[in-house]
């Protein structure tokens, strides 16, 4: 009998650790972990505990143990499926308004990809758009609906009119990576270098604030008071998460995290956090109010998220993952 799984989600490459009774780890060829009819790599084993390493799986809700052809009940546990591959996302993946995923081919800095930008539908179809950018890096649609994309190859930010037309908004960031947009239109700018830019909808620019070089993409994201967060992993054993007032004003409002990297609010005001933290992997939700941090989604090292009324998109450096939460199982068009 399973008592309880934590964490409750995760997508292939994860690992998750069950509580139990009964199972019979010396017993390798008939004590098994399913999800459905998918057996998951045993990584330890005992009598009361098993961790495993979440499999491929068409969309599972819920695991099994099964001991000598003996079956548990089914504990609910939602693991989400690989939509696709073969990319490098490098940050988070955007959300279109049409429901398809937006994300990239980014390729090493000064490497031009052939196919830069990659649209990902439902059922995992993978469609590149025909522009070039040299090493698009941050995505964020803007309030005037367009799609902005931040290039670390050449220093710049543009706006791809209608999927059409790529234009230069601001130039000159250095390393920009991590972009977002807050309440009043303004755009910030995350340049791994370690400053961060804040763009009025005029084209001013300043350097609104200041944290440690990355050596990796940062992550930028903004709460519906408009505080910014960041993260921009460095070559430290951990890091941590920025807090920056609406002055510019950087605190740490998390520590030791191993790569931190992907940031983005729920609907209901918490921070989720792709990153490593306690030797486990995957997204760590913050609640604002409470201050509790707990192990959210087991995944492999993550690179970014995006986060859907009913769905969540994962994004390590090869993969994009679809966890659904709503409606059955399945695949969308």
């Amino acid at each position: 009998m399973i008592t309880a799984v934590t964490p409750p989600i995760g997508v292939p490459g994860g690992e998750i650790s069950i509580r139990c009774r009964g199972f019979k780890p010396g017993l390798p060829t008939s004590a098994k972990v399913l999800f459905g009819e998918t057996q998951a790599t045993i990584v330890s084993a005992s009598a009361e505990r098993v961790v495993v390493k979440l499999p491929e799986s068409p969309r599972t809700l819920g695991i099994a143990l099964s001991v000598n052809g003996a079956a548990s009940p089914i504990f609910p546990f939602m693991l989400g499926t690989r939509l696709a591959a073969s990319l490098h996302p490098v940050a988070n993946p955007v959300i279109a308004p049409d429901g398809t995923i937006i994300t990239t081919i980014s390729g090493s800095r000064g490497q031009q990809s052939p196919r830069p930008l990659i649209k990902v539908s439902r059922s995992g179809e993978a469609t590149p758009f025909p522009c070039e950018i040299m090493n698009p890096t941050g995505l964020a649609f803007g309030p005037d609906g367009q799609l902005y994309i931040s290039s670390r190859g050449e220093g710049t930010v543009l706006r791809y009119t209608d999927y059409e037309h790529l234009e230069v908004v601001a130039d000159d960031l250095g390393i920009p990576c991590g972009i977002a947009f807050d309440a009043e239109g303004r755009l910030y700018v995350g340049d791994r270098t370690g400053k961060i830019h804040r763009i009025d909808a005029a084209g001013r620019r300043e350097e609104f604030a200041s944290i440690p070089p990355s050596v990796s993409a940062f992550h930028l994201a903004l709460d519906v008071d408009g505080i910014l967060y960041v993260t921009g992993p460095t070559l430290a054993m951990r890091d941590p998460v920025y807090r920056i007032s609406r002055t510019g004003e950087v605190t740490v409002l998390l520590d030791g995290f191993a790569r931190p990297q992907g940031l983005a609010f729920s609907s209901e005001g918490d921070l989720w956090i792709a990153a490593a933290y306690g030797g486990k992997k995957g997204v760590f939700r913050y609640s604002m109010s409470s201050r509790e941090l707990v192990h959210h989604i087991a995944g492999p090292m993550l690179v970014g998220l995006a986060l859907g009324a009913e769905d969540i998109f994962l994004a390590d450096n090869n993969s994009i993952y679809w966890i659904q939460m709503g409606g059955p199982p399945g695949r969308l068009s």
